[in-house]
């Protein structure tokens, strides 16, 4: 694509302009770092570049990507008329959902505003936040919900939240809601085409909005990203509208969530989701059978991977270990053998997979990182991560050639953009383009660490204390 030279330079004379008059004029304060960022940002988008910002704390990056993209569109299209490519939206992807509602309630409306009152652009930057269907409540499932609970004695909060979701769809806007109501209520993997509120179903209405020509910035979490890449690579239907540009905010947590998704995982709340369908199909011997024999694996490998300071990460087997995966293993088959022609077949499958599982430990495969995670309860999850992760990102979002903005406050480290580059499949791509933005917060002035009076007393300086002081911040992290 070509751009002339005379367009590029009044693209990043607006930059300046609106860094150093626009947003000054409304309180902000002009930053260089910011500045320098977003003409870098501009000129990787523009070139179809892949860019790797560190921008550390405090400079503002969210404002200078979405400034970049605004320019981008405006500019691309002057330059080459209104081709369907110039028109496609751009994709921001977080790792959190505060991030992408301050983006979408915060940022987008503060940016489109005093643009358009200067009359860079001439309408408002449309926004719509993209996720999972799990995140969305099925109307015909809640309604089930609520009958199935009107006799039962359940937590006046949970209740609460589960009513409060007759007037909020989105899920995440409603505080506590159990972890079981959401997957009962959720909006299934495939809906019937004969569900009778499908002609008023409010997920249904989310998804037509979404799709509007009009919506510039998709934004959404690196999980559902990564669900429309692979969507794209197996031919099946994508996720997210056709897309010209990629900005992955937090980007040093992609690694993390392609681990989730090409990965196998098993903790309690997937027991109990079972045990309940089972349930439904009068299995009551075999829920009690399931229910105990994996809840005794988790909790022997919880024993046998504690230390004072939380949870071993990386699994290793014990004899302990390796018997009680085995009695699961066994049991697992005799449930599946006995039940294979008395229940459906999604709730085989769901039975299998825990199996896959266990069995992923105790063969210790080697095509899977095997690893231990907490939930919230500070129970045990089993995790199992492919070790192809990088050949996978990179089949998925680089190879496709569009231009693409990676940020985070941590990409870098002592060896530069090395780990991050081998991490996320990026060591032999060549357009890739790397550039730091030096945070103006003064870390050894401003940060202070508080320890304990009751450390146990080292020499000061000295391994012991470091790996003590590491101890208690690690408690600290799991606990919150």
């Amino acid at each position: 694509m070509y751009y002339t030279k005379e367009y590029l330079k009044r693209a990043h004379r607006e930059i300046d302009t609106i860094f150093r008059v626009l947003f000054p004029e409304h309180g902000m304060a002009v930053r260089e770092e910011q500045i320098m960022l977003c003409h870098k940002m501009l000129d990787n988008l523009l070139g179809r570049n892949i860019a790797l910002c560190d921008a550390g704390v405090g400079i503002g990056k969210t404002y200078a990507y979405l400034v970049a993209c605004v320019l981008m569109r405006k500019y691309s299209l002057l330059a080459e008329g209104c081709s369907p490519y110039e028109q496609r939206p751009v994709v921001i992807s977080t790792s959190s959902i505060a991030l992408q509602k301050a983006i979408l309630t915060e940022y987008i409306p503060f940016l489109s505003r005093i643009l358009q009152e200067n009359g860079t652009i001439q309408t408002p930057i449309k926004a719509v936040i993209r996720k999972g269907k799990e995140h969305f409540v099925c109307d015909e499932r809640l309604a089930q919900r609520i009958v199935a609970i009107e006799e039962k004695n359940k937590n006046a909060l949970q209740k609460e939240a589960l009513l409060s979701l007759k007037e909020h769809y989105d899920m995440d806007e409603v505080s506590n809601l159990s972890g079981f109501d959401r997957r009962m209520v959720s909006v299934p993997k495939f809906c019937s085409g004969d569900c009778p509120k499908r002609g008023s179903c409010r997920y249904q209405q989310y998804l037509e909005r979404s799709r509007d020509h009009e919506m510039f910035i998709q934004i959404c979490n690196h999980n559902y990203l990564l669900a429309d890449g692979y969507h794209r690579l197996q031919d099946y239907r994508p996720l997210l509208k056709d897309y010209r540009a990629l900005i992955i905010d937090e980007a040093h947590k992609l690694p993390d969530a392609a681990k989730q998704m090409f990965g196998k995982s098993l903790c309690y709340d997937d027991i109990r989701e079972i045990c309940f369908y089972l349930g439904k199909e009068y299995q009551g011997s075999e829920i009690r059978k399931l229910s105990g024999a994996i809840r005794m694996v988790l909790d022997i490998i919880g024993e046998n991977h504690r230390t004072r300071y939380g949870i071993k990460e990386e699994f290793h087997m014990t004899e302990e270990c390796e018997m009680y995966l085995y009695e699961g293993i066994q049991t697992m088959n005799k449930i599946i053998e006995k039940l294979e022609k008395k229940i459906p077949k999604w709730i085989r499958n769901k039975l299998e997979e825990t199996r896959s599982v266990l069995e992923c430990f105790f063969h210790q495969d080697k095509k899977y990182v095997l690893h231990l995670k907490q939930d919230h309860d500070h129970r045990i999850i089993l995790c199992a991560s492919s070790r192809r992760i990088p050949q996978y990102l990179d089949q998925m979002l680089w190879s496709r050639g569009m231009g693409a903005i990676l940020t985070s406050g941590t990409l870098k480290n002592g060896q530069g953009f090395s780990h991050i580059r081998k991490m996320t499949g990026l060591q032999r791509v060549r357009r890739v383009r790397e550039y730091v933005a030096d945070s103006p917060f003064e870390y050894q002035k401003n940060c202070l660490l508080y320890l304990p009076k009751n450390l146990k007393k080292s020499r000061r300086g000295s391994q012991e204390e470091a790996e003590m002081i590491a101890g208690h911040i690690h408690s600290l992290i799991c606990s919150t």
